[in-house]
């Protein structure tokens, strides 16, 4: 081990997060089991819908982090996961939530593309 990783400046650690497919997210949203956010743009909501149930809190946000607790009740143990078009940003703002001290965050695979793939219910704006 270098000194550097032993003093942990070393190469930065990948933040755990869970992955979930859209069927399951689907069924814990719906079973109010689980809080779903969308965090792609509001041009982008307002073009396809978000997902049925879901929260639109754009990744981009200034306080991303502390709007996602608020719509969480302040319970950072409340089962929440992340959703943006493909879940390429969404994984960022699951990053973003586990540094944050959450502990059940999620990153939904295949976004919002997989979500309509599947024939699952879709929100219609404007948002």
């Amino acid at each position: 081990m270098s000194f550097f990783r032993f003093l942990g400046l070393g190469r930065r650690q990948r933040i755990a997060f869970n992955r979930i497919g859209v069927e399951q997210t689907h069924e814990l949203v719906e079973a109010e089991k689980m809080i779903l956010i969308d965090v792609r743009r509001l041009e982008e909501w307002n073009e396809t819908g978000r997902p049925a149930g879901s929260f639109g809190v754009t990744l981009q946000d200034q306080g991303f982090e502390l709007k996602v607790l608020e719509i969480l009740g302040d319970d950072k143990n409340k089962p929440v996961a992340l959703s943006c078009r493909t879940g390429a940003r969404s994984s960022l703002g699951a990053d973003k939530l586990v540094a944050a001290g959450h502990a059940n965050v999620s990153n939904v695979e295949g976004g919002f593309l997989a979500w309509k793939k599947a024939g699952l219910p879709i929100d219609r704006g404007p948002f």
